[in-house]
């Protein structure tokens, strides 16, 4: 018999060794015999919604340990405005479109979805609960800032007619972002060169940058987000913003324009967000016309500024040149002489659109409005031709002036604008000469564009064969050489033109 000293010890080994893990069951294992019951569990995830937007709030729930998931959504009072699952299923995700059970709309405002996890019997086994937000979002207009240009639409008395006033105006705007059941949409690009509208709201109205720029655009926000924390980001502009309602995010162009002249027309996407879920995306398209830079003209103001009408063309016929003044102006030259449809005069030589106020050929008043309109016909002559080429080149931001080419002197062989073959009797037998010719230069007469003819391009331009040469960047001194087969010559009157 064992003594009792003896014999604790012995019975403490065995109440270890009885209360260890039966053989056979790892530890944690909650499948095998005498195992504790699994803790149930449920999570749900909540988010935002703008029913004017057409967006829904998709309830997405997780559960374990459990038969069926009851959904319901609360307003602030904690009062329940929708049931989404009844608790007769386990459901994975549920959409809400922001109306309570009879169908009428939530207002604005936080809510909450409340998850209950239930067994067999109906019973709540746990609960889970998320925030929920109904927000009105929206944005009332969009002015695109930094090195803008102002533009000028040459008809019509309407807001923005000379728009050096409203260079820093809306280039979007609208009235109200609903009419209380329908979101507005953002305004289509105004599409009238000639025309200014005759209000600002609801269009989307043309800018003008250098092409190298990287434009600013403040965004109006506008609607009610209750205590929402909302984001609101512009594809290409850089990083999302947390905005309020009354509030002017201003966004960054991610990179510059373009890569040269040209007409920049893009599709602005507006995306809002609540931590990281899309509530609404609203588009707007916008023109951005990118020029080499500021006018070149010497005076400043209406009518010195670009013209709509006369940009949206000429930048659209060279883009893909490179951004300097003497491809710029080549491209033009090619595209005045080659693709706007005129003729030269060769019955009288006499200009259609261009008069000279002074004495001699001074003060030259170039009467754009009526050109661009073809009032007087598609026939023209020197003066005209260096007036257009001029005009077209200092609105899209290159540099160029007037000169006169006197006096009296015999030509070699060209081909005038509009016509198909070489001469050098554009008038005919008995007239083999110019009294004068209209040029244009950037330089003082050291370089010369002219987009009235082609000449003769090869080592004898008063005899054929005759080689194409267009009159794109080539010396004063060679220019002479080439127009001129017998008299004197020299540059005059070099000047800037005035507009009408």
């Amino acid at each position: 018999m064992l003594h009792a000293r003896t014999l604790g010890p012995l019975l403490t080994l065995l109440t270890l060794t009885l209360g260890c893990q039966p053989k056979g069951i790892p530890l944690g294992d909650d499948t095998g015999p005498g195992a504790y019951p699994a803790t149930p569990a449920v999570t749900v995830t909540g988010g935002a919604l703008d029913p004017l937007l057409g967006t829904e709030l998709v309830v997405a729930t997780t559960s374990a340990h459990g038969s069926t998931v009851r959904l319901t959504v609360l307003d602030a009072a904690g009062s329940v405005v929708r049931t989404l699952a009844d608790g007769t299923a386990m459901v994975e995700t549920v959409p809400w479109d922001g109306h309570d059970d009879a169908g009428t709309p939530e207002p604005v405002g936080t809510y909450t979805v409340e998850a209950e996890l239930l067994d067999a019997d109906g019973a709540v086994l746990t609960t889970a609960s998320a925030d929920a937000w109904i927000v009105r979002v929206g944005v009332l207009s969009g002015t695109l800032g930094g090195d803008r240009i102002p533009l000028i639409w040459h008809i019509g008395d309407g807001p923005g007619h000379y728009w050096e006033e409203d260079a820093a105006g809306t280039t979007f705007e609208i009235s109200a972002i609903d009419d209380g059941a329908t979101a507005t949409a953002l305004p289509s690009t105004w599409d009238d060169l000639d025309t200014a509208p005759a209000s600002h709201v609801d269009s989307s109205l043309p800018a003008a940058f250098p092409f190298d720029a990287v434009p600013t655009l403040a965004l109006l926000a506008a609607g009610d987000y209750g205590e929402a924390p909302v984001e609101l980001q512009v594809s290409g502009w850089g990083a999302p913003q947390l905005v309020n309602s009354g509030d002017t995010p201003v966004f960054t162009r991610d990179a510059p324009l373009a890569a040269g002249p040209s007409v920049v027309e893009e599709t602005l996407t507006l995306t809002w967000s609540v931590d990281g879920a899309t509530v609404g995306v609203q588009t707007v398209p916008v023109r951005i016309y990118a020029t080499l830079g500021e006018p070149g003209f010497e005076e400043v103001g209406a009518p010195y500024e670009p013209w709509v009408a006369a940009i949206d063309p000429a930048l659209r016929a060279i883009t893909g040149v490179e951004g300097t003044d003497e491809a710029v102006t080549s491209a033009l030259t090619e595209w005045i002489y080659r693709d706007l449809g005129l003729a030269y005069d060769t019955q009288y030589g006499a200009s259609a659109y261009t008069q000279y106020s002074g004495r001699g050929y001074n003060e030259a008043e170039f009467d754009f409005t009526g050109f661009l309109a073809r009032r007087n016909g598609s026939t023209v002559n020197c003066s005209d031709c260096a007036s257009i080429l001029e005009a077209y080149a200092d609105m899209v931001g290159a540099d160029l002036s007037y000169t006169i080419i006197l006096q009296n002197f015999d030509l070699n062989y060209i081909k005038a604008i509009g016509g198909a073959d070489y001469t050098h009797c554009p008038f005919g037998a008995g007239g083999c000469g110019f009294s004068y010719h209209a040029v244009t230069t950037p330089d003082e007469t050291a370089t010369i564009y002219d987009a009235t003819l082609a000449l003769d391009g090869d080592d004898d331009p008063g005899a054929s064969p005759f080689t194409e040469l267009l009159v794109q960047q080539i010396s004063g001194d060679e220019y002479l050489e080439r127009l001129v087969m017998d008299g004197q010559s020299s540059y005059n009157y070099t000047q800037k033109e005035t507009l009408r």
